[in-house]
């Protein structure tokens, strides 16, 4: 077991694990269910991400496809989770698309610095972009988890309804924690400007332009250069570097 620099998880240690189950959140969309044999276990922190070699590379498992993914799971799970979106003529995603229960999956990990321990006693924001909210999800159940007082606020957009994946779950959770707070963006009703612009836009009206607190601490995640603007435009607008985290997929 190592460690990053900033003291996460990173196992390089590889594994084979089951696939148990499939959930299709929506056609383009599925979670993968995955377990590791009796006695073995993933110590990971909730956000971290796992590599899964897929064969389909040149050389087919002696040279395979690297696959880079989130664990949408929490590290209590009796199962690991991942999120896959279909991309059209995507080797990976296709070769993971077709699998079912009983199958393998072998990989590395857990990976990655964008991760959340445990939760500083400050208001938190997470903002997460389609699929971008997956490996926020056990973010958040740790966040509430462990207690605390501080406000928790949730911003998801999709282009679609139907893409605001966990929102059930999401939903059922703020009605059991009132200081959780959820917001949604849909290329419905922000049609203008389209829906990781809308997103982008309402975190820096409600926490820039809306007031003058810079004690929050922020995860964002998604698609494209979305996360990665509006990270800077929070460190330019006041928040100290460390209290913005972003991961562009």
């Amino acid at each position: 077991m190592e460690a990053d620099r900033r003291g996460h998880r990173a196992d390089r240690r590889a594994y084979r694990a089951e696939l148990t189950r499939v959930h299709e959140h929506h056609p383009a969309t599925r979670s993968l269910f995955l377990r590791l044999p009796a006695g073995e276990r993933l110590a990971f922190t909730p956000g971290q991400f796992i590599s899964c070699a897929l064969p389909v590379g040149p050389r087919g498992a002696a040279e395979p496809l690297v696959r880079a993914y989130s664990l949408a799971s929490s590290p209590e799970d009796a199962e690991l989770e991942i999120c896959v979106d279909r991309v059209a003529d995507g080797p990976g995603s296709s070769y993971l698309f077709a699998l079912e229960p009983g199958a393998t999956v072998d990989f590395t990990g857990p990976f990655g610095s964008f991760a959340l321990d445990e939760p500083p006693p400050v208001p938190l924001v997470f903002v997460g972009e389609g699929t971008g909210i997956a490996p926020l999800r056990p973010m958040i159940r740790r966040a509430l988890e462990r207690g605390g007082t501080q406000p928790i606020v949730v911003l998801h957009g999709a282009r679609w309804d139907h893409e605001l994946i966990y929102r059930d779950e999401l939903e059922a959770w703020a009605a059991d924690h009132p200081r959780l707070e959820l917001d949604f963006v849909l290329l419905a009703t922000e049609a203008e400007v389209g829906p990781v612009e809308a997103l982008e836009g309402l975190a820096l009206e409600r926490f820039v332009r809306g007031d003058a607190d810079r004690t929050r601490r922020f995860w964002i995640c998604g698609v494209g250069p979305m996360p990665g603007r509006l990270r800077d435009a929070l460190r330019a607008a006041g928040y100290e570097r460390k209290a913005v985290r972003a991961e562009e997929w």
